[in-house]
């Protein structure tokens, strides 16, 4: 495990603008963390440490409801942060955050962040902004879930899935299967049997094609016709 220098500090975007004596400062007061598949990096409802910076691996923001039901909120790629809100409120962990495969992550501690804050205000506006622009995407989170089908909402994930990662091939565009059908149900905001039933239908359409280790689009025009 690496310690944390000034690269991770550089890689968080609301810090690019500090100059290398005050981020090497600023490094030695970060942790570095490894988890492994499904350990939670964050607890819903626990007092907040800091804020994270995902270094490696991918990992899931989610809630669960009263009756133990998941929503997942954001899947985090390399490079991603998230935890910033209650750095600043004072609450508890507005969410869960849990690696889906082996992660590494650096934590910004509070103490660290508000001194930061405190001797460079230009810190704050810039995560004004970022925490701004994240305010947006769920505000289109809740959007979706209330107004779209559950079809509309699977069409857009594999849609986006096979635009960022998705692999070319003779059969139709490749998208590995990173998540299970129990976190795509989360992601849509349905159950997975409703989900398994959405899949085989756009399957059955000639959209998609359902592997065991992969999802292939068959047709991106009528994918995103249901967007």
């Amino acid at each position: 495990m690496t310690p944390a220098s000034i690269d991770d500090v550089r890689k968080v975007a609301y810090f690019q603008q500090l100059d290398d004596e005050r981020a090497k400062r600023f490094a030695r007061e970060l942790v570095v963390r490894q988890y492994r598949p499904r350990e939670r990096i964050l607890t819903e409802g626990d007092q907040c440490e800091g804020f994270f910076l995902l270094r490696s691996g991918r990992a899931r923001i989610f809630r669960t409801g009263p009756e133990g039901r998941e929503q997942i909120l954001r899947l985090l790629q390399p490079g991603d942060t998230f935890g910033e809100v209650p750095v600043f409120d004072g609450e508890s962990n507005p969410a869960s955050v849990e690696a889906i495969e082996p992660a590494e992550a650096v934590l910004f501690p509070t103490h660290a962040v508000n001194a930061l804050v405190d001797e460079d205000p230009q810190v704050a506006k810039v995560m004004l902004r970022h925490i701004a622009r994240r305010l947006r995407g769920f505000t289109e989170l809740v959007e979706q879930i209330s107004l779209q089908t559950v079809q509309n909402r699977l069409a857009r994930y594999l849609y986006f899935a096979a635009r960022e990662e998705g692999i070319e091939t003779e059969d139709g565009i490749r998208i590995p299967r990173s998540i299970t059908q129990q976190d795509l149900a989360a992601l849509v905001g349905t159950v997975r049997e409703v989900v398994g039933r959405t899949l085989r239908a756009m399957e059955e359409e000639g959209i998609i094609e359902v592997r065991r280790k992969e999802f292939v689009v068959r047709d991106m025009a009528a994918l995103r016709l249901l967007l």
